[in-house]
């Protein structure tokens, strides 16, 4: 039974703009009732506009779920690609938002999709970088009055406040009384409640994302563990990060940990994670990210913990990027992922790239 739904409002890792790191979460189904968090922004309200109108052009053509045919920007040897090429054969994916994004009587589209973004009560920052972090503060606009919770690791909450909403970059928003904007802390590795979505919690856990250009100090991110504390789903999404081989720090193998003593296997429905580049590319040049090399190494690791292999487990790949080349590079990290995970033994993997404008049902 599926137990959430992942829009992909953005998925791109740069460096092209728009279409950045951006997802919504929700329980899964057509309730028009439900509430949304979404964990980054980089990508947000113009997004969700143009799932609405890919979802308002295809209406009459065929159902949200037969989608696989559809095309997508590629922008390589062909400029589109079948989303089937990016998504497992085995997936449910639905186009734009699925079916409880539907208009009422006479609503346009700019109207629904602000309707839908102030149904997003709750933003969780990975890391303060820009593609990460544009959209949450373009939009603030947009609220309504009930406002928004914006939450994130210190770091990342005190890198928002100083950096992006500080009367410079963008209006100091957080302390305009009509706004309601909430910015608060979490604490490392300790359950918070989701007060949008009954019975969901999340669980902030640390990361390495590289270092800093000047003083080489540590550049942290943030994975979230959300969970459904009435049916014991899980998923896991990662913010950007650097892969313990190179860090020679334990933060992702603290997660695995972490993951493995909270949430049994066959309750764990996907980690969305990022791989920024294929294996060609030499480690220096990673600044702080995964290849298909460091992935697979991080998953082994993973099925070492649970001492089993990843049998039906969904990975979910996003935060590519693009480069000068014949072949779309996220073609080339999805081959190259599923080819070494085969050659690792680690099971039969749900292995599949984000695309953006589609939902993962998981």
């Amino acid at each position: 039974m599926s137990a959430f739904e992942i829009n992909i409002l953005g998925a791109s890792g740069g460096p092209l703009d728009g279409g950045n790191q951006g997802i919504l979460l929700s329980k899964a189904g057509s309730d028009a009732l439900k509430k949304y968090i979404c964990i980054d922004a980089g990508s947000g309200l113009r997004q969700i506009t143009s799932m609405l109108i890919k979802n308002a052009k295809m209406k009459n053509a065929r159902q949200e779920f037969l989608c696989q045919d559809d095309m997508t920007e590629s922008l390589f040897e062909n400029l589109e690609e079948p989303v089937g090429c990016f998504v497992d054969k085995s997936s449910s994916i639905m186009r734009g938002l699925g079916p409880s994004a539907t208009p009422q009587d006479g609503e346009s589209v700019m109207t629904l999709a602000l309707r839908i973004f102030n149904k997003v009560e709750e933003c969780y920052i990975t890391h303060p970088h820009l593609d990460h972090v544009a959209a949450l503060a373009i939009n603030t606009p947009a609220c309504n009055s009930n406002g928004k919770s914006i939450w994130g690791l210190r770091p990342t909450v005190e890198a928002l406040k100083k950096h992006i909403f500080n009367d410079v970059i963008w209006p100091n928003l957080l302390e305009e009384p009509r706004m309601k904007l909430r910015v608060n802390s979490l604490d490392e590795a300790q359950r918070h409640r989701v007060s949008c979505i009954p019975n969901w919690f999340i669980t902030p856990l640390r990361l390495m994302h590289g270092v800093t250009v000047h003083g080489s100090n540590p550049c942290p991110s943030t994975a979230y563990l959300v969970e459904d504390d009435t049916t014991k789903d899980a998923i896991l999404v990662f913010g950007d990060l650097e892969s313990d081989l190179i860090s020679r720090r334990r933060f992702v193998s603290n997660i695995w940990r972490h993951l493995s003593k909270t949430v049994a296997f066959e309750k764990l429905k996907a980690i969305v994670i990022e791989c920024s580049c294929p294996n060609a590319t030499k480690d220096e040049h990673l600044f702080g990210h995964l290849s298909p090399k460091y992935l697979v190494h991080e998953l082994k690791s993973l099925s070492k913990v649970y001492g089993r292999p990843l049998d039906g487990l969904h990975v979910i790949i996003v935060h590519v990027k693009m480069a000068s080349g014949g072949r779309d590079p996220r073609l080339v990290i999805l081959d190259e992922v599923r080819q070494l995970a085969a050659a690792e033994g680690l099971g039969k993997i749900v292995i599949s790239i984000a695309i953006e404008g589609y939902t993962f049902v998981v």
